[in-house]
């Protein structure tokens, strides 16, 4: 009977301590910073800046493409397309890089978790 009860305590210890490792909260502020740390954080910075110029390079085709004669609309749509298809693949890389950070935490986060189980 108190090798059940041992046996109990102690997984329901290791559970507790799991707990606390998955109880991590975290905003949508912190899971964006989290891409910053690693190998590839000065990238997504420079991929930050060229979003940024993106969404005022989409301002400013927008901007003309409404504002231009019928025959430069086209050539004003064209751009605004290309510089709003830019600003997808370049967000989709920052939130692609991000996730990616954020599951090698999670990972690594697992590999102490079994590491303290099995000692």
């Amino acid at each position: 009977m108190t090798t059940d009860h041992d046996i109990k305590q102690q997984l329901a210890r290791q559970a507790a301590e799991l707990d606390k490792l998955m109880q991590e909260e975290q905003g949508l502020e912190k899971v964006l910073a989290s891409g910053f740390k690693g190998g590839l954080g000065s990238i997504m910075i420079i991929a930050y800046i060229l979003a940024t110029l993106l969404a005022v390079a989409i301002f400013y085709c927008g901007y003309h493409f409404f504002t231009a004669e019928p025959e430069e609309q086209l050539f004003w749509g064209v751009l605004l397309l290309l510089a709003f298809q830019a600003q997808v693949g370049t967000k989709m890389w920052i939130w692609l890089e991000t996730n990616r950070s954020s599951t090698l935490r999670e990972l690594k986060r697992l590999e102490l978790a079994v590491a303290k189980l099995t000692t």
